[in-house]
């Protein structure tokens, strides 16, 4: 199958989507489920709570009993016993008593209402009622109110919230089957690219984008194995081939465009890897290529800090999202106004140019200002937000609105 280079992003990003799906689920531990994402519907095997339960500390109570209560005509009922959460069944309630209850005991037969224990007295072996806070139902959790047995409690698809792991637990459910988060390594190449942390010789640099893609990858629940190859296609491929057998995702850093020295899409197809695409119309992150192995996908990242992080946000990104059974939206879009103009990088309309920018509100507006500094490094860490000039548009002037792409919070 023929490459396609030089491709739009649009086209780029429909390409991934076209080529991946979720990853096949998985059973885990309810307790480790938060993040991920149902791949399967959990159906609840218990009601919960399992029967009708107090919401309150107060007295259990028949709301008959107290419909009169009034500060001028208190209610008298006989204290006919306790019932604490965890407990048998207390005491039932006949006319004319009350149950002392706990918060989540269960309600005794007889009563239909529980008075808060604010609203009542006691007085010896009786409790004085002066307020008719307990009408049918009153402080009361019906069984099954938060789930019910043989109810679906969360469906294919859903991201499970912290919250919504508690709901599966007391439904009942010890084990769910979600999508894993995919498996991913990073390769950087370079014979200059050295680990941090490690004394640097003159004319080296460290691996920052290593440390960038990580980060950003934790950002989104997910981790990286990493390693690092020389500039020799014997070494990058024994190199890749190992990493690859272990992953569902390889992340190749540098040596992605097409001089000599930028061996890894031909290491790629050597290994049987099936390049998609290479080389999108993008300004940062032109040299972008993705691919597809045996058992793993492959996106090919530029080695320059900016390309890499862009190809990285628009592409890789959205790919590894997807694969988790998320949407493959990393980040919120707005409409900001551009303070200052923004010309397009060699005029060229056909690609679709990414400036880094600070966002303020003002006169309730978002405003966006590109970061002008001659550090990549420096205008990528201060970036609040992506400024998006899509295919066809022309350059922004100061005021136009604008397509932008929220990283921090805080925003919306």
């Amino acid at each position: 199958m023929t490459v396609l280079c030089d491709i739009g992003l649009e086209q780029a990003i429909d390409l991934v989507r076209e080529h991946l799906r979720p990853l096949a689920g998985v059973e885990v531990p309810v307790e480790d489920a938060g993040g991920l994402v149902l791949a399967a519907e959990a159906v609840a095997r218990v009601d919960s709570p399992s029967l009708n339960a107090s919401l309150k500390d107060g007295w259990a109570v028949r709301s008959g009993d107290v419909a009169c209560a009034s500060e001028e005509t208190p209610v008298r009922l006989r204290v006919a016993g306790l019932v604490v959460a965890g407990a048998p069944m207390g005491p039932a309630v006949e006319p004319g008593s009350a149950v002392q209850i706990m918060t989540g005991a269960p309600l005794p037969p007889g009563a239909d209402a529980v008075l808060a224990s604010e609203f009542a007295r006691r007085d010896g072996d009786e409790v004085v009622i002066a307020l008719r806070d307990a009408r049918a139902g009153r402080n009361v959790m019906a069984r099954g109110a938060d789930v019910a047995a043989g109810s679906v409690a969360a469906r294919a698809g859903e991201a499970l919230s912290p919250p919504m792991t508690g709901l599966l637990a007391a439904a009942g459910l010890e084990r769910v089957v979600v999508h894993p988060r995919p498996r991913v390594a990073i390769v950087a190449t370079g014979d200059e690219v050295v680990a941090p942390g490690v004394p640097l010789a003159p004319g080296q640099l460290y691996a920052s984008n290593l440390v960038t893609l990580r980060s950003w990858l934790r950002r989104f629940g997910m981790e990286a194995s990493w390693a690092l190859a020389r500039d020799d296609e014997g070494a990058l491929r024994d190199t890749m081939s190992s990493v690859a057998a272990r992953v569902d995702v390889l992340l190749t850093c540098g040596g992605a465009w097409k001089s000599q020295r930028d061996l890894t899409p031909r290491v790629l197809a050597d290994m049987g890897v099936r390049l998609v695409f290479h080389r999108v119309r993008l300004g940062p992150g032109k040299a972008v290529a993705f691919g597809v192995g045996d058992g793993f996908v492959v996106f090919c990242l530029p080695g320059g800090p900016a390309s890499n992080e862009m190809a990285f946000l628009q592409l890789a990104l959205p790919g590894l999202l997807l694969l988790s059974g998320r949407p493959p939206v990393p980040f919120p879009r707005a409409r900001a106004v551009v303070e200052c103009p923004v010309d397009r990088f060699g005029n060229d309309p056909t690609w679709t140019e990414i400036l880094h920018a600070r966002l303020a509100r003002r006169d309730g507006a978002l405003v966006a200002t590109t970061i002008q500094t001659s550090s990549r490094l420096r205008s990528q860490a201060l970036a609040e937000a992506l400024v998006i000039i899509p295919e066809g548009a022309p350059r922004l002037e100061a005021g136009d609105s604008a397509d932008v792409q929220v990283l921090g919070e805080g925003w919306g």
